[in-house]
């Protein structure tokens, strides 16, 4: 490998970076240029800036930025840059910790300098680069594949060897979507580093893309770009026509179906990494489905930390609280794994998650959180709602072999073309002349009677038929409020494309893995869409999350053999079938510690414990920071059986993460608490 130093301003390395807008060009089958809107900061993620640890005793403590090109195996050019700490620190002997910051897709490494240089103020060395095929980097992108996984190998080696006062035993990689993809897959294909940080992506990301048959808005937004934000070997040129074709019954779809998850998906791989990883995902991400992510959990063999709730990246909402949640579940990985003082992150819950909730926000939910030692989460099961006539979703199902629902495929005529619809946002006079979007709305008969979490994936059982050889059947879940407000939750899509017209099918479809909060008196909304698009869809707009099929004609949904399963939290008697009743769980004897209230807290909080039987021996409850120093103990006695409630003063404490410690003589349980004042 060959290195270019550069210091300033790379000239005529590419004649890029004209005055573009999100208005990308595609040409169409007569030659002539159409324009498909992309938005903006379409695969952002944002990267967290981490405290500085260690004293810097130089009062001269400057940063220096070196740009430069590193040749990889096959002649390609990387453009990369390095942030260093002019001065050696005295604390730290061996040098700094090193720092690889990797860009989501389209993007390139000047829209991280910024961050780069922050950190590396930080006491960090800190490398950012261009993946290939994007920014000022040479070569054809091969859409997040074993591909670049290995230009990061080679740019690892590189960084290992390179002598700007980095310690090259401490390296750790973070990055969001392509970002987070390129780190993880290549630890499992044998790159050894101290760390990796890997959020909105799914080692499934290309088959999450197409789930079920139906094929994402975003990966055709992602394969849509103009040279100058990313240039496609000729593979990856080829599918936005598959993409395109995709509303008819076609070849193309084999093309895309085949084609695109070789060298990408590596779930079969990640048994095979053995590099500390922290994972996190949004419910939310339009990209892929945290579905893909928890399924390949069970196969990590190494050690993990796991967040699923809201991340900023692919459409999820943001959460002020969350984010504050966030920058100290990152300071705890990387104190624990990068600068190796130990968190007690082996001995505790791996599974940390929020839920959705209102209030709303606006068009964004408000998010509770929770964590929990397994996944999923003790006491969740399935509750069946069946599809019904007169829309009812009811808890038993209509034996009528008959009975059923038609929807429309949606074209108002044949031979609608995939692009007029794309072009115009879904939206507009020629979209109106062109499409229709129907719906049945189904609702629950009876309401919620207390607070129900549900968490997990939701499962369709569909049987069907359509008079069309091809036919999508996409559900979206809501909940009405008692005072009727609408929310959104989760979505299940599915196309079958190996339909024969006329006959009767029966499939289980898995849908979005999600966790939410229904209020008391509120109740399930299950709609049926030929257009999956929802109201106040800020990331989205007009635009569908799949595309739609283009045959003109009727679907049937038939009610005795059709329901949705929802994974909802089940601890003890229903006062209605199917419905939950209470939020209590049967710990089956053993002492519980509860979460505390409120939580976040400003200074003052409770907390409060069950023993349900009075061999207890000495039972404490301690507070400890994120360290694991000792900074309160609200018990140290014997106590009988009973429920007990603690205050907890953290008036003359900092903001941040603390841990509550209930222990008794056979049990012990960790709870965390966030502070913010």
């Amino acid at each position: 490998m060959k290195i270019k130093q550069l210091y300033y301003i790379f000239v005529g390395v590419f004649v890029m970076l004209i005055a573009s807008s999100n208005l990308q060009s595609q040409t169409d089958e007569q030659g002539s240029k159409t324009k498909i809107k992309i938005p903006k900061n379409l695969d952002k993620y944002k990267f967290p800036v981490l405290p500085q640890v260690v004293e810097n005793p130089n009062s001269d403590y400057t940063v220096l930025q070196q740009n430069f090109f590193l040749t990889l195996r096959d002649g390609v050019d990387m453009d990369a840059t390095k942030f260093y700490p002019s001065e050696p620190n005295i604390y730290l002997p061996n040098g700094y910790p090193i720092v690889i910051m990797v860009h989501g897709y389209g993007d390139r490494k000047e829209a991280l300098e910024q961050m780069a240089r922050a950190q590396a103020q930080y006491n960090y060395v800190v490398y950012t680069y261009s993946v290939r095929g994007q920014g000022n980097s040479g070569g054809f992108s091969n859409l997040i594949s074993t591909t670049e996984a290995q230009d990061l190998i080679e740019f690892v080696n590189y960084v290992k060897n390179d002598n700007v006062g980095g310690d090259s035993s401490s390296v750790l990689i973070m990055g969001g979507s392509q970002g987070g993809t390129l780190p993880y897959m290549a630890s499992c294909m044998g790159m050894k580093v101290k760390a990796i940080i890997s959020a909105v992506t799914t080692p499934k990301l290309a088959s999450s893309w197409i789930d079920n048959g139906s094929v994402k808005m975003t990966l055709l937004w992602t394969v849509e770009y103009t040279p100058d934000i990313a240039r496609y070997n000729p593979l990856v040129e080829r599918m936005s026509d598959w993409i395109y074709a995709t509303g008819y019954k076609s070849d193309k779809w084999d093309s895309l179906a085949i084609n695109l998850p070789q060298n990408r998906d590596f779930d079969h791989m990640v048994n095979q990494n053995t590099t500390p990883i922290l994972i996190e995902n949004s419910w939310q991400d339009y990209f892929f489905n945290t579905r893909d992510a928890i399924e390949s959990l069970p196969n990590v063999v190494a050690p993990k930390s796991v967040y699923f709730g809201a991340v900023m990246g692919h459409g999820g909402d943001y959460s002020e609280s969350e984010n504050q949640w966030h920058m100290n579940f990152f300071n705890e990985f990387f104190f624990h794994y990068l600068w190796g003082w130990n968190q007690g992150l082996n001995e505790r819950i791996d599974y940390h998650y929020a839920l959705t909730t209102y209030p709303k926000n606006g068009s964004m939910w408000s998010f509770v959180h929770d964590s929990s030692a397994v996944w999923p989460p003790q006491n969740i099961s399935n509750r069946r709602f069946y599809f019904n006539n007169q829309n009812r979703l009811t808890p038993t199902k209509n034996n009528n072999a008959t009975a059923s629902s038609n929807i429309a495929t949606g074209p108002l005529k044949n031979n609608v073309k995939m692009t007029d619809l794309v072009w115009n946002d879904f939206r507009g006079t020629l979209f109106n002349t062109l499409f229709s979007k129907k719906e049945v709305k189904f609702i629950s008969t009876q309401a919620f009677t207390a607070p129900t979490r549900m968490v997990g994936t939701p499962v369709v059982k569909l049987t069907y038929s359509s008079n069309v050889d091809i036919c999508q059947y996409n559900f979206q879940i809501y909940e009405i409020t008692s005072t009727g407000d609408t929310g959104f939750v989760s979505r299940i899509n599915y196309t079958d494309r190996y339909y024969t017209s006329g006959q009767k099918k029966t499939v289980e479809i898995k849908g979005v893995s999600h966790a939410h909060l229904f209020q008391p008196g509120s109740k399930l909304m299950v709609v049926l869409t030929n257009l999956d698009t929802k109201p106040d869809d800020w990331f989205m707009n007009t635009n569908p999350h799949v595309l739609p099929v283009l045959k003109k004609g009727t679907n049937k949904l038939f009610f005795n053999e059709s329901y949705i399963d929802i994974p909802l939290h089940t601890p003890g008697a229903f006062t209605m079938p199917g419905y939950v009743s209470g939020d209590v769980e049967d710990k089956a004897g053993l002492p519980e510690l509860f979460q505390n209230e409120p939580n976040p807290f400003n200074p003052e909080t409770k907390i409060s414990f069950n023993l349900p039987t009075d061999d207890n021996g000495l039972v404490s409850l301690k507070i400890y920071d994120m360290l694991g120093r000792e900074v309160a103990t609200l018990v140290n006695q014997t106590l009988g059986k009973g429920v007990y409630q603690y205050n907890f003063n953290g008036s003359n404490l900092s903001s941040g993460i603390y841990f509550m410690r209930l222990t008794t003589a056979n049990f012990s349980d960790v709870k965390r608490m966030l502070m913010i004042k």
